[in-house]
Order: C-alpha cells, then sequence, then structure tokens
C-alpha cells in the first residue's frame, strides 16, 4: 500500500468522526433555549419566557436538523474527496497489477512521447515504511 492509500482514509475517518461529535453536542437556540443534542431528537431542555416569540420545540427541532444536515453533509463530502483521491491516483497498469519490473511506462510518460521519457515508472506501490 502506498502512504496515500493508508493516510487518505485517515483523514476521512477523522472527518467523519469530527461530524459526529458535532451532532452529539448540546447547543443552546438564541441564548435562551438549552436543547438537546441534534443526534437524540434536539428536545428543549426548558421553556422560553413568556414575552418570547420563540417556540421551543419547534426552534430546537429546526436547528438540530440543520446540525445533522451539516454533519451528513460535511461526511458524504469527505468520503466523496477521499475516494476521488484514491481512485484518480496515476499509476501505471502495470505498476496497478504488481508486474514491477515491467513498469517502464507511465500513462503521462507515454502521452508526452519523448518529453516524457525523463518520468520513467511513477510506481509508488511498493511497501512503504512509516
Amino acid at each position: 500500500m502506498t502512504r496515500q492509500q493508508k493516510l487518505v482514509p485517515v483523514g476521512v475517518l477523522f472527518v467523519i468522526a469530527l461530524a459526529l461529535v458535532w451532532s452529539l453536542i448540546p447547543f443552546n437556540f438564541a441564548n435562551v433555549v438549552d436543547c438537546e443534542a441534534p443526534l437524540f431528537g434536539a428536545d428543549p431542555k426548558n421553556e422560553a419566557p413568556g414575552t418570547s416569540f420563540i417556540k421551543p420545540r419547534e426552534d430546537c427541532l429546526s436547528k438540530g436538523k440543520s446540525r445533522l444536515l451539516v454533519s451528513a453533509v460535511a461526511a458524504l463530502m469527505a468520503s466523496a474527496a477521499g475516494a476521488t483521491m484514491l481512485g484518480l491516483k496515476p499509476i501505471s497498469s502495470s505498476c496497478n497489477s504488481g508486474d514491477h519490473d515491467d513498469c517502464r511506462e507511465w500513462w503521462l510518460a507515454a502521452a508526452m512521447g519523448d518529453a516524457g521519457r525523463g518520468l520513467g515508472c511513477q510506481c509508488q506501490c511498493h511497501d512503504v515504511d512509516w
């Protein structure tokens, strides 16, 4: 495995863990109503003053849904970016198949013709020592 193949999943899992933690943190609505964590239903812990236009049940739920959506989108974007980074890594077909001795041409080197002769094999699928 390459260093990139080891580090990208760790980064993706870190972002997903942050998104999960974000959805587990209780929040405060308008500095008046304390609300439970969005992942646990965002129920209000206290009532708003009688002179307020705040409806604790509806407002906590709405802000909780918003926080859950932010968490879900962050996790989805991290997963998509990680998959894209690993999927679009340009390695030669011989390197990808494990035939390192025949790894003479890299797809970009072949496309560049004589100008890409110095690129040689960009094969990075050898074992990486940490």
